[in-house]
């Protein structure tokens, strides 16, 4: 007889106790050398998702459930962790280690679509698109007619001479430089944990942080939200970008000071930013983001595609059924787990 697991899906973002995981029931039903019992158990709280993996041998989470250590601690039968997406930052690693739990992702997970969403609001920005359809709504058309300088308040710069800095050159950074390439920009990259031969070797010029705010038209933003990383741009590193520089951000929200952001674009030390992460999300109705014509919002919405959603739900499932068949995933996210838990390879 097939040895039987629980899984407990705990994200609200694709079902719940009774509807919505109809694609994981798809994937599940074609296992046939294990029995998985799925379960939709969405958990917003630590007491929740405690609750939600009591009996669960493995956990699907997504970017909004904090598995903290007290969670991790209070999950006796939870063997895995897969979590939807790339990042990392609400899961700790070392907690899970400690308690035997094997932490999974899918790091491959929405390249194209974050890199795609990213050159879209380096265009948009570049070439005013959202302000020029935010005056021609308010009736500046009419008003100016031919007067195209006149409605673009605002230069517009060839990007064939502008340089473009990427901050974190993995997957995605890479991902970037590739689509931009062919604009004619000069681009610079820093990333501490990349060769600089690999950027050499795609014609991008490895850089310490403080030279690429120093030398780029456009920054945009690709790295993980690590300690290390939390707030790497804040009022002094802002202070460093040209005034007429442009800002995007589709990696995560705290990776920006954005208290000292919203001032550098209200004194007009920065041009103009495109975010699609902030913190908290949604930003409340009050920020002053909203208000600002030189800034584009996105919410949280670069990882989406249909194929990048349907690809994510099946990968994270198979991930942790490997892990409850006694095998090594694709990705082990903490390592030091594999000292506990034996693995086939």
């Amino acid at each position: 007889m097939a040895q039987k697991f629980t899984v407990v899906v705990t994200s609200d973002r694709y079902g719940n106790e009774t509807e919505g995981l109809e694609l994981e029931q798809e994937v599940v039903g074609r296992i046939t050398d294990i029995e998985i019992d799925l379960q939709g158990r969405p958990s917003a709280s630590e007491d929740e998702l405690i609750a939600a993996g009591a009996d669960a041998d493995a956990l699907c989470v997504s970017t909004r459930e904090d598995v903290t250590r007290r969670v991790l601690e209070n999950l006796p039968r939870t063997k895995v962790i897969s979590r939807y997406g790339v990042g990392l930052d609400n899961v700790d690693l070392d907690a899970a280690a400690d308690n035997g739990i094997v932490v999974t992702h899918y790091p491959g997970y929405c390249t194209s679509e974050v890199a795609d969403h990213a050159l879209s609001m380096i265009l948009a920005l570049n070439r005013r698109l959202v302000e020029q359809d935010r005056a021609l709504r308010n009736g500046d058309w009419v008003k100016f007619g031919p007067a195209t300088r006149t409605i673009l308040r605002g230069p517009v710069w060839p990007l064939r001479e502008q340089t473009l800095g990427i901050i974190g050159y993995g997957r995605i950074g890479q991902s970037v430089a590739e689509r931009a390439r062919p604009f004619g920009l000069t681009i610079l990259a820093h990333d501490p944990y990349q060769e600089p031969a690999v950027m050499e070797a795609h014609g991008v010029e490895s850089v310490s942080l403080n030279e690429l705010l120093d030398r780029s038209d456009i920054v945009t933003i690709h790295c993980p939200l690590t300690p290390e990383t939390r707030g790497i741009l804040g009022a002094a590193e802002l202070a460093r970008m040209k005034p007429t520089a442009l800002l995007v951000n589709t990696a995560r929200g705290p990776l920006i000071d954005l208290k000292a952001l919203a001032a550098a674009l209200e004194s007009k030390a920065l041009a103009g930013a495109a975010l699609d992460v902030v913190y908290p999300e949604p930003l409340p109705a009050e920020a002053p983001f909203y208000t600002m014509d030189n800034v584009i919002l996105t919410p949280h919405s670069a990882y989406y595609s249909e194929k990048s959603v349907e690809l994510v739900r099946q990968e994270t499932l198979l991930e942790a059924i490997q892990v409850l068949r006694g095998k090594r995933p694709r990705t082990v996210a903490n390592p030091a787990v594999l000292e506990k838990v034996h693995l086939e390879a």
